[in-house]
């Protein structure tokens, strides 16, 4: 129960999000809490700016029904992409296997050779600790400072190795009951470990982040439900395929996840464009274009990014053209490739 009284405490002193006071028409509230969260008086320069943008984003899109927001979902192709990115984030979550080790450690650790207490220790006591200070560490030092597209590359690729090795060292080095661990075996268990430290840097927290950027502000409640509905129903397709799994095929559970892994480092290079110091109100520029897969892959690479082009953009709603005029903003990304191009030369 502490971690609720903790978490029921903690509200309370929490600022309400200025988006969706915005929505709710509370313009005031929004103006004081945006302050609040920027530590900035209500009329400092940038704190206006930020909530002209912010109000002109939600124009015409407050308080839209459930239907209403279905519809602007599909409305157009660019809307459909932004809009369904934080679902196949949070199916791909699922598939890291990172719940199949939470449920069922115990009987991973038993199948690498780590037997009776030891294995229980190990499974639930130390990997529960390793997990949480990691995505603590991940969360502070990790996102912001790599980004978020990295993150999930890096954090794929590592998986995947845990992931492979484990399943092929279960071939070839089955463990025997009677026998002392091997070396591999060690290094089996080690990899377990090595799994949660890539997964608490990227695919534990980033899709969560990226889910809630890159969702519309007037769909957003939309948009997360989904996610949030996906991420729970794999996570219960995941806990009843897992046992199964492992008493039919074994090893090759860890392939299956490895596997997995490995695509959706793939999906991250081509499809997740990079997020990392856009404003909100900016973030759906990123998937503007012809081809927003050619545009997110070339986010892969730091010289072509277009979040540092877009940095200190503005996002000037439906209407960027006519508003940005009218405020002196540059905010079209042929532009924002350009200035981030100029700035490296």
């Amino acid at each position: 129960m502490l971690p609720g009284v903790l978490l029921l405490v903690g509200i309370v002193f929490q600022n309400e999000s200025p988006r969706w006071l915005v929505e709710k028409n509370r313009h005031e509230e929004a103006r004081s809490a945006l302050a609040r969260v920027r530590s900035k008086s209500q009329e400092d320069p940038s704190v206006v700016q930020e909530l002209d943008e912010i109000i002109e984003d939600f124009m015409g899109h407050e308080k839209m029904s459930l239907r209403a927001q279905l519809k602007a979902v599909c409305e157009s192709k660019r809307m459909f992409y932004q809009c369904s990115m934080a679902v196949i984030l949070m199916f791909w979550q699922q598939w890291t296997g990172t719940n199949s080790i939470n449920y069922y450690s115990p009987q991973i650790f038993a199948s690498i050779g780590l037997k009776g207490t030891s294995a229980g220790l190990f499974a639930t006591g130390i990997y529960g600790v390793v997990k949480v200070v990691l995505t603590s560490l991940g969360l502070m030092f990790m996102t912001e400072q790599v980004g978020r597209k990295w993150s999930l590359i890096v954090g794929a690729l590592g998986q995947a190795f845990a992931m492979f090795y484990i399943g092929v060292n279960g071939y070839v080095n089955p463990p025997n009951a009677n026998a002392a661990l091997t070396g591999s075996s060690i290094f089996a268990i080690v990899c377990v470990y090595l799994f949660v430290t890539f997964y608490s840097f990227g695919w534990g927290p980033i899709p969560f982040v990226l889910s809630s950027e890159c969702s519309p502000n007037h769909v957003r409640s939309l948009v997360m439900a989904c996610a949030l509905m996906t991420q729970w129903l794999f996570n219960f397709v995941i806990a009843k395929l897992t046992p199964i799994m492992l008493a039919s095929i074994t090893n090759g559970t860890f392939l299956l996840f490895g596997s997995c892994c490995i695509a959706m480092g793939l999906y991250a290079v081509f499809c997740v464009p990079e997020t990392k110091n856009v404003p909100l109100e900016s973030i759906h520029l990123l998937f503007e274009g012809d081809s927003i897969v050619k545009s997110a892959t070339k986010d892969t690479l730091a010289r072509y990014r277009r979040a540092e082009g877009l940095k200190n953009a503005s996002n000037v709603g439906h209407d960027e053209d006519e508003f940005a005029k009218s405020k002196g903003y540059n905010v079209r990304v042929e532009d924002a490739n350009r200035s981030s191009h100029a700035g490296q030369d």
